[in-house]
């Protein structure tokens, strides 16, 4: 170890080397508590009335809900500033070395103070969060011998604000109307009249509809005569929807899209001598866009459900296309021309497109045994696929920087044909934009992809896939059998690519990570390049060293159980008494290097949290007594 946490005379370990490390035990020990208390106060008042005195089959419900969160923090003690002796044993002569070797006050011997302080906490004003929701509904349904008719008809507003926020408002005018006749062949309409503030008076409400039908062809008589069907449906839909979601819901600098936005502050310099202006600018930061309008998606769905030998085998098949137009795309993402302006933001705008396809699979088996043993079988796949149609790319832009063609979240790095070997080779290859003189045997050659001389982000190529993967698969299989009772779920993905940075010897700690073989000259073939110890280097030695295929399959959760429902605990009082022990996460197959949370969900970079996925293994018991009042969970966790 570099240090050890704290030594035996109190002081805690440091490492005077290097300016960048810290000592997580001190920091637990002496960084005091804080404490966030979060209040949540929820309402619902729901009124349903039956009309049938209007019209058979007529009813209505209203709803209102008033929801408040508040959140209380800085409650606690405050010890962050009360610094402590620290000490460092060099490991080759053993001299001991304090960092504050005596007290500069009064030149004796260093003692710590006493200088934590307490905080009676206050409610942070800026965290509080106001919703209020109403709705009306009517809802009718009748039969008319084999017709079947519904229709609902509904009103709702929401209003929500966060802090100091001027509310969002959100109405929606809704109607549904179903029809099937004889439960074989179905039709539903639906529309919804829209309304966001996010967009100018001319484009605040928008009608969106859609539409479905349905045939139960088992239902015909034709069909009776297959006599292993249980049941065969097929389905389709087509339909609009909009969306005035536009990225962090409290983000007020995408609140008026449709408003020029201005601001204030600076001032010139003006005379003889350079005097500065007692007047504050006030200048346009902003330029809005009065036909900002509701991104719409169409969607098309085509389905099979069916179910076959009395329930032995069921499930589903999706088809699904879906096409989203009118995206918004930010002014720094557009391609606007230099000379717009640097100060002046450029407008938003709904120009993007983008369409997505796939197919959902899923199989369900049932089946009970003549000795009671019943066997079940819950698998599903999706697959899916996104391509982006239009983003305002610059005209001019190679196709290979265009994000249109691309998945959403396509990955793009710098590549390599190997690695350098020699002083030759590095005098051969293409110069490097920045740090140049940086360049050592043993770090990655990279590709001059567009073969301007220079290596840049001009050289960054779409490598792999996105971040979200393609194709998703879950499986869970499990028995029932006289009390006993078990269950194992795998879940996995492919057609992913993930991000996983080690910084070795980043800044200079003395860290080094496994990432396999490293370049020598007696390695001239590793699996990575040299390590680098106090030079300055960039992204493009990395290459595409930290991505890697995200692929995984992954024994999400095993259960074992025994339930008592019969015998001596009846005696007790008792209901059932069910014995489990289950298991969560205990193990993965993938190709990255390692069990992270972020490996699995975000870039892999340790700042989004490069914490190992927790295996659980639970014992527990669960039970019940005579009058149906339940007991809490009694559960012994082992967690590694």
């Amino acid at each position: 170890d570099v240090f050890l946490p704290q030594y035996s005379d109190g002081s805690w370990g440091m490492y005077p080397l290097v300016s960048n490390t810290t000592n997580s035990a001190e920091n637990i020990s002496l960084g005091g508590t804080m404490q966030v208390t979060t209040t949540r106060i929820n309402t619902d008042c729901t009124l349903e009335q039956d009309l049938k005195f209007i019209t058979k089959g007529l009813s209505s419900r209203a709803t209102v809900s008033w929801d408040n969160v508040f959140v209380e923090n800085n409650r606690g003690i405050n010890d962050l500033y009360n610094s402590a002796q620290h000490k460092w044993i060099d490991p080759d002569t053993g001299q001991e070395r304090y960092e504050q070797s005596y007290d500069t006050n009064n030149g004796f011997d260093w003692t710590q103070g006493v200088n934590w302080s307490t905080s009676p906490g206050a409610v942070d004003n800026s965290q509080t969060v106001r919703n209020l929701y109403y709705q009306a509904q009517l809802n009718w349904v009748r039969s008319f011998g084999k017709h079947n008719v519904t229709a609902m008809g509904l009103f709702s507003r929401q209003e929500r604000a966060k802090g100091s926020i001027v509310p969002n408002y959100r109405e929606d005018w809704a109607f549904r109307v179903t029809y099937n006749y004889a439960n074989k062949y179905f039709l539903e309409y639906n529309g919804a009249y829209n309304g966001s503030d996010k967009f100018s008076a001319d484009n605040r409400f928008v009608f969106f509809n859609s539409g479905a039908i349905g045939w139960m062809l088992s239902e015909e008589k034709f069909m009776k005569k297959i006599k292993f069907l249980d049941m065969l449906k097929l389905r389709a839909s087509y339909g609009e929807i909009g969306n005035d979601v536009i990225g962090d819901e409290w983000d007020t600098t995408r609140r008026w899209l449709y408003m020029d936005q201005w601001e204030t502050g600076g001032n010139i310099a003006t005379g003889l001598y350079n005097v500065a202006s007692p007047y504050t600018f006030y200048r346009q930061k902003t330029v809005g866009n009065t036909d900002i309008h509701w991104e719409v998606v169409r969607k098309f769905n085509f389905g099979i459900d069916y179910s076959f030998l009395d329930g032995l085998f069921a499930g589903n098949i999706e088809i699904f296309r879906d096409k989203r137009s009118d995206i918004l795309i930010s002014g720094s993402d557009r391609a606007m021309p230099s000379y717009f302006g640097g100060i002046v933001s450029a407008p938003w705008i709904n120009m993007g497109k983008v369409k997505n396809r796939g197919y959902e699979l899923e199989l369900r088996i049932n089946k009970t045994l003549r000795n009671s043993l019943h066997l079940w079988a819950n698998m599903n796949m999706t697959h899916a696929v996104n391509e982006i149609i239009e983003a305002d790319d610059p005209e001019l832009l190679p196709d290979y920087q265009k994000d249109a063609g691309k998945s959403i979240g396509q990955t793009h790095t710098y590549v390599d044909h190997g690695y350098t070997q020699t002083m030759d080779d590095i005098y051969g290859s293409t110069a490097f934009e920045s740090n140049d003189d940086q360049k050592l045997p043993g770090t990655y050659y990279i590709l001059d992809y567009n073969g301007d001389g220079v290596i840049n982000s001009y050289d960054q190529i779409p490598y792999g896939y996105s971040s979200s993967p393609q194709n998703t698969y879950s499986a869970s299989l499990g028995f029932d059998y006289k009390g006993w009772s078990f269950f194992v779920q795998f879940y996995g993905v492919n057609n992913v690519t993930r991000q996983v940075v080690f910084s070795t010897f980043s800044q200079k700690p003395l860290i080094a990570y496994d990432e396999g073989s490293r370049w020598s000259k007696y390695n001239p073939n590793p699996d990575v390049p040299m390590a680098r110890f106090g030079s300055t280097t960039n992204s493009y030695y990395d290459a595409a060293r930290y991505f890697y295929d995200g692929s995984y399959i992954r024994l999400k959760n095993i259960e074992l159980s025994y339930t008592f429902t019969s015998g001596w605990i009846k005696s007790l009082g008792l209901s059932n008494l069910k014995l489990y022990v289950n298991g969560n996460n205990l193990w993965v197959w993938t190709r990255m290097p390692d069990d992270r949370e972020s490996n699995f969900a975000g870039t892999g970079w340790a700042s989004q949290g490069a914490y190992p996925t927790v295996k659980r293994i639970n014992f527990g018991f669960k039970l019940s007594i005579h009058l149906n009042m339940y007991c809490s969970n009694i559960t012994i966790n082992t967690t590694r």
